[in-house]
């Protein structure tokens, strides 16, 4: 697969005769379920990416415009970031770009190339990248982490959730930076890279559960301190990143080092004031998108909240995953692990999501890492239909696994 740079995708279109298109009205996606679509039949696609920064956010917007214009043309959410970005959310989107420029300027200018080739006005694309930020999401979250860690080894397993009109338009970017590291992440469509699943080649690995604060606070979007990460060199330097100050929203990070076999869980508070704690997972660990810290409030989601909100999903998954240990024992492997976050009770708010009547959250993938063999299994799509790739820095992927879905 070529590496376009930008000025050679433009000449390329400009010397064939193709100007650039105006993107049409998007509509909201609420008069019917078109632009739903299935994981592709070969698996994610895999998009490689190298350059300067504008260049890399121009490549990974260049070889999946289609699907993410798609996107865009039904998502709700991002109706409502484009009317908020120029219907009085100017200020607000402004002030943190300005805090994302003067924090991560690199990580901008790839946002900036992204919006460049999917040609959207990058004020509109920006918003975007601040979903969270404007909608304190809309609907239930999602997410499911399962770790177990311990005589420096462990394996980390993690269901990533979103919404049904990303499941078919995800993929895999393997991504060369100016910095010197290189990383593979799984990638939402329409979003910088930095919110699902990913490992560099310093052996840093780092996954992401949504909490949803009080209130958000001027500062950092979120997915630009995710992105972040994936260029740390050290797990003492993506604690750093994850802890960056200003920051707008509370997140949790799973951040492990394949190399030392460590695995730490960083919770972060934006609002009223930036905190954050940090633990070394020891034993069994369990995240389903609420602060489980005792700093934070503790794991008991009928406790006190006093920095996040509980939503169903987030009650169900846990109630579901800790009864199951509960009942049949901690577990012992990564199988073991990857069983429990294929589980279907409690939907459609079960760990493994699959959409439901009006409930449309949907597992988009599950990354499994296990700190004795480098690199990542991506489970594409739900992981009770096992659809499992193994990924490495340098070599191309492993081929896909598929067997029937057991669902």
């Amino acid at each position: 697969m070529r590496n376009w740079t930008r000025r050679e995708f433009l000449g390329a279109a400009l010397a064939g005769g193709a100007g650039l298109v105006l993107l049409p009205p998007f509509g909201c996606g609420t008069a019917s379920r078109r632009g739903i679509l299935d994981v592709p039949a070969g698996g994610y696609p895999l998009v490689e990416a190298e350059g300067s920064y504008g260049e890399i956010g121009f490549q990974l917007g260049s070889f999946m415009k289609e699907p993410i214009r798609e996107l865009y043309r039904y998502s709700k959410t991002f109706a409502h970031c484009r009317e908020y970005a120029s219907g009085g959310g100017e200020k607000r989107l402004e002030a943190m770009l300005a805090r994302a420029r003067s924090v991560f300027p690199h990580l901008v200018e790839e946002a900036e190339g992204m919006a460049e080739a999917l040609e959207v006005p990058f004020a509109v694309f920006f918003a975007y990248q601040c979903r969270s930020e404007i909608e304190v999401l809309a609907g239930p979250p999602g997410c499911s982490t399962l770790a177990l860690a311990g005589g420096g080894r462990f394996f980390l397993a993690h269901n990533e959730d979103g919404g049904d009109l990303e499941v078919g338009r995800m993929y895999v970017a393997r991504v060369s930076a100016p910095s010197g590291r290189t990383f593979v992440t799984f990638v939402y469509p329409g979003l910088i890279p930095g919110n699902g699943p990913g490992f560099n080649d310093a052996g840093i690995v780092q996954t992401t559960n949504f909490v949803e604060p009080h209130a958000v606070a001027d500062g950092v979007p979120r997915y630009f301190v995710g992105r972040s990460i994936l260029e740390a060199a050290s797990l003492d330097e993506a604690v750093a990143l994850a802890t960056v100050e200003p920051r707008a929203f509370s997140w949790h990070h799973n951040l492990g080092s394949l190399a030392e076999g460590r695995l730490l869980s960083v919770e972060t508070v934006a609002h009223p004031r930036p905190f954050h704690d940090v633990i070394e997972i020891d034993g069994l660990f369990l995240h389903t998108n609420h602060f489980v810290h005792s700093a934070m409030g503790g794991g008991d989601p009928d406790g006190d909240r006093p920095f996040d909100r509980i939503e169903v999903s987030t009650r169900t998954r846990w109630e579901v995953l800790a009864g199951a240990v509960r009942e049949e024992g901690v577990p012992a492997t990564a199988a073991d692990l990857m069983a429990l976050l294929s589980r279907h009770e409690g939907g459609p708010y079960g760990p493994c999501r699959h959409p439901e009547g009006n409930v449309r959250g949907a597992t988009l993938g599950a990354g499994l890492f296990d700190s004795s063999v480098p690199g990542m299994t991506l489970f594409h799509g739900n992981p009770c239909e096992e659809r499992a790739v193994r990924y490495e820095i340098a070599p191309e992927p492993a081929a896909l696994e598929s067997s029937r879905g057991r669902r």
